[in-house]
């Protein structure tokens, strides 16, 4: 049954300097975070051209979860239930709310910050979360003695279709967010992304507003197979917009986010996933005007 099958050979780096020798002598083999989307997949294993795995568990600087003045700063190798083990006096509530509604619990022990954001072909929850949030990545590339590390915003690592933009010698090897919190935020999700991917949506947004003046907007709306959405122009729309909003303002950037969308999104779009993504943000927004004027 399994003539010719391959089985691939296990790379376990146990340093930076062992990854990087690893990946230079074996440049076709594939960085494993957790596994869980590449598991996931049909067919994937057993196969006859099974690649070459670099195993990134065992690399300290990967699992480390730190503070600074101004950041949290989470090692690509961290799982959602690491981070979601620190608590909620360091986690903004967007975040906690995105890691909580990931898949099982059991699954999230799986799950790695790292290879949710670089999961070739397919766009989860926590890519738009974390640019909602202005997130950055660290980026290093061309592994070796001459190793580039760059800083980059979260949604810098997709095309308006999701696609990832990290060529194959570039890592993610941290993730860091500003202790900065959101007055407000709405995460959703309509649909299963795992078995109905294409109805699926995500929809992340934060902002602050002070004495009724928004400030900080950030959206994204995330298709798992064929879009990762940052609208511009609600952004422009929105910042410096005083609350509560008009029902005019509303419908405005609805329709804009929907022009949006059916421009941008790659094999056409499916009609519940437009449907649910125009009404995510008309509802996130109506509750930004409740929540305002509660607050008064």
């Amino acid at each position: 049954m399994y003539e010719g099958v391959r089985s691939p050979a296990v790379h376990m780096p146990k340093t930076l300097s062992d990854l990087y020798f690893a990946a230079n002598r074996f440049p076709k083999a594939i960085f494993w975070a957790g596994g869980t989307h590449i598991m996931s997949r049909p067919h994937y294993y057993p196969d006859k051209e099974s690649p070459d795995i670099i195993y990134l568990e065992g690399i300290p600087e990967l699992r480390r979860i730190s503070r600074t003045e101004k950041y949290l700063e989470i090692g690509s190798m961290v799982t959602f239930d690491m981070l979601l083990r620190v608590g909620k006096q360091v986690l903004s509530p967007l975040l906690q709310k995105s890691l909580e509604n990931t898949a099982t619990r059991i699954i999230r022990r799986q799950i790695t910050f790292g290879g949710s954001l670089a999961t070739p072909g397919v766009r989860y929850a926590l890519p738009g979360t974390l640019t909602a949030l202005q997130g950055e990545v660290e980026i290093k590339s061309n592994l070796g003695p001459r190793t580039e590390t760059q800083w980059l915003e979260v949604e810098r690592l997709y095309d308006k279709q999701g696609q990832l933009l990290l060529k194959g010698n570039e890592l993610i090897t941290r993730i860091r967010i500003s202790f900065e919190r959101e007055t407000f935020s709405s995460y959703r999700v309509g649909g299963s992304p795992m078995k109905r991917p294409e109805e699926c949506v995500f929809l992340s947004m934060s902002c602050t507003y002070s004495q009724a003046v928004v400030n900080n907007f950030k959206m994204a709306i995330t298709f798992p197979t064929s879009l990762f959405l940052v609208p511009f122009e609600v952004g422009m729309m929105m910042n410096g917009a005083v609350l509560p909003l008009t029902s005019q303002h509303i419908e405005r950037a609805v329709e804009s986010i929907t022009d949006e969308i059916v421009n941008n999104a790659a094999a056409g779009v499916h009609p519940i996933q437009l449907e649910r993504a125009s009404r995510f943000v008309e509802a996130s927004l109506h509750e930004l005007n409740a929540q305002s004027l509660s607050s008064r």
